[in-house]
């Protein structure tokens, strides 16, 4: 009997041996090493992948749940500028949004001071469109024309000099005349009156605070402009028109010409596409100022030499005394408006 069991149990460690040769790759086995080698060199491929897919996003997902590759192939512009840095542009060559329809944009910005000399004037922060002061570059970056003034203007462009707006943007984004209010603009091309027209449509974002960054977001996706203010959706506008730009002006501009607003515009960040909203969250970062390089107009914090009182009563006190600036004199007339409407 112990004789039979010693055996069988001689028989199963038999079996098992012959089953390891076999999968080893012994005499008429099927070449388990050959199962690990292939599994090495998918685990060299699947790397190999996802390094290129770093540098050269075109996995239609991050594997690991991040962003699409659209989201992941955003241009980044002025992001080495000074904080006090203007007449900054991307030349159309540079530029990756090539439609005027579907796009996605990101810029960072800071607002360090209300007042301004150009009162009246709407305050240039970023725009795609048209080149009313003939502002070129061949890099991105800061253009080097700093300085100009209202009265260097051409008069190509006569409702730039009147109001601060230029004749084309797609989108455009400008504090407003008197207030803290950020102004989104885009033109738009439709049918009316049976003839093609072109409108200026605007949503705006109220009330932004000063000395404190900001990230402003818009993505078009050509029917739809979505608003997002610290990464997080502010507001959508149902455009009437299809959005427009010509091709010749695909250029984009930050802190234009002669009516920049006074605060700091870095980190410009441009995608092809329009985004969904949770690529955009995902590639949405909070900026970072230092707000003593910042510009500010004034010398003091109740007006200087260079920024005179614009309150009502500091104008109208400078009007009495007959040295009121243009600014004051404006702040008047709008005073004055205000009270009768």
């Amino acid at each position: 009997m112990a004789t039979e069991q010693t055996a069988s149990l001689f028989g199963r460690m038999t079996e098992r041996v012959k089953g390891i040769e076999i999968f080893s790759g012994g005499e008429g086995g099927w070449g388990g090493k050959y199962v690990i080698y292939a599994l090495i060199i998918a685990v060299i491929v699947a790397v190999a992948v996802l390094i290129t897919d770093n540098f050269y996003p075109f996995l239609p997902a991050n594997p690991m749940g991040g962003p699409s590759a659209a989201a992941r192939a955003g241009k980044v512009f002025w992001k080495s500028t000074d904080d006090n840095a203007e007449k900054l542009v991307v030349p159309a060559k540079d530029s990756p949004t090539k439609r005027p329809t579907n796009y996605s944009m990101s810029v960072q910005i800071m607002i360090t001071d209300s007042r301004t000399p150009g009162i009246g004037r709407f305050r240039h922060v970023v725009h795609r469109g048209s080149n009313p002061c003939g502002i070129t570059a061949t890099t991105p970056g800061p253009s080097g024309h700093a300085g100009i003034q209202p009265s260097d203007l051409p008069d190509t462009e006569p409702t730039y000099k009147q109001n601060g707006l230029p004749a084309l943007m797609n989108p455009g984004l400008f504090l407003d005349r008197y207030k803290n209010d950020l102004h989104v603009f885009v033109h738009t091309k439709g049918q009316e009156d049976h003839s093609e027209a072109l409108w200026l449509e605007s949503l705006t974002i109220e009330d932004l605070p000063l000395n404190t960054p900001l990230t402003i977001g818009i993505i078009c996706n050509g029917k739809v402009l979505e608003v997002y203010v610290n990464c997080r959706l502010y507001s959508t506008l149902m455009l009437k028109g299809t959005p427009y730009m010509p091709k010749n002006d695909n250029q984009w501009f930050g802190r234009y010409c002669a009516n920049p607003m006074f605060g700091s515009v870095q980190n410009l960040t441009l995608w092809a596409d329009s985004l969904s909203l949770n690529d955009y969250v995902q590639m949405c970062t909070n900026p970072k100022f230092d707000a003593s390089k910042a510009p500010k107009p004034c010398a003091g914090s109740d007006g200087g030499d260079s920024c005179p009182d614009t309150s009502l009563f500091g104008s109208l006190g400078a009007l009495i005394q007959g040295n009121a600036s243009d600014s004051q004199k404006k702040s008047v007339v709008a005073g004055a408006a205000t009270a009768l409407l």
